[in-house]
Formats: C-alpha cells, sequence, structure tokens
C-alpha cells in the first residue's frame, strides 16, 4: 500500500489535509510536530513525508534531516506559507525537490501523490 504521513502544526490545515488524502486513497498518517513524525516513521514505513517548513522545536527540514539516513527512499515534500524562505533553500540543496505553497493545491499534490504511486507500483 501507498502511504503518506502528514506533518503541520496548524490543527485545521493538518486536518483538511489529511481528510482529503483519505477520501482519495491514500493511507494517511498526521503528526504535529516532528518528534511525532519521528515516531510514526519508525512504527510504520511510508512513501511520502509532507511536512510544514515553519513548526517549533524541530522544522521541516530537520525532520527530513533526521530521516534521510534511515529512511533513503523516503520522497520528501515541504510545504510553506514562505516560498523564500532560507530554510527552504537549505532543504532543496540538500535534496528535497519538491515544495509546494501555501496555500496548496489540492489538485496538484493529488497529482503529484498519485504520479508517485504509480511510480512504486511499477518498481522505479
Amino acid at each position: 500500500m501507498f502511504s503518506v504521513l502528514l506533518v503541520d502544526d496548524n490543527p485545521s490545515m493538518a486536518s483538511a489535509l489529511y481528510d482529503i488524502l483519505v477520501l482519495e486513497g491514500f493511507e494517511t498518517f498526521q503528526a504535529s510536530s516532528g518528534a511525532a513524525a519521528l515516531k510514526i516513521l519508525h512504527e510504520h514505513p511510508v512513501d511520502v513525508l509532507i511536512t510544514d517548513v515553519i513548526m517549533p522545536e524541530m522544522d521541516g527540514v530537520e525532520l527530513y534531516r533526521h530521516t534521510r539516513q534511515a529512511h533513503p527512499q523516503l520522497i520528501t515534500i515541504l510545504m510553506t506559507a514562505y516560498a523564500a524562505d532560507e530554510l527552504i533553500q537549505q532543504g532543496m540543496a540538500e535534496g528535497i525537490k519538491t515544495v509546494l505553497t501555501k496555500p496548496i493545491d489540492i489538485d496538484f499534490l493529488i497529482l503529484l501523490l498519485s504520479t508517485y504511486k504509480k511510480r512504486k507500483a511499477a518498481g522505479d
């Protein structure tokens, strides 16, 4: 099964995205912090990590740094309201390829996740 971990400290944003992803048929896990996300990743393998950039205690790029060694196949997508943020530039320099600006274009996100799902099914 193709699974997604959604990490956002904004409960309304996280809940709305979670509901949409579940309705679209993605096995979806939700965390409100980087620490909670790491716990979920330890317990459940996921294919895609979608994380907010700006969060207290551990930002999205730091979360990516914690995950890339233990989960090298994990695709990470950053979400941000601040497209020119220095953290985003650091994350992209370290290997993150996808950054979505808020408000999230849901149709694009679903298309992106569906593409990743098809690639996984094809063995790419």
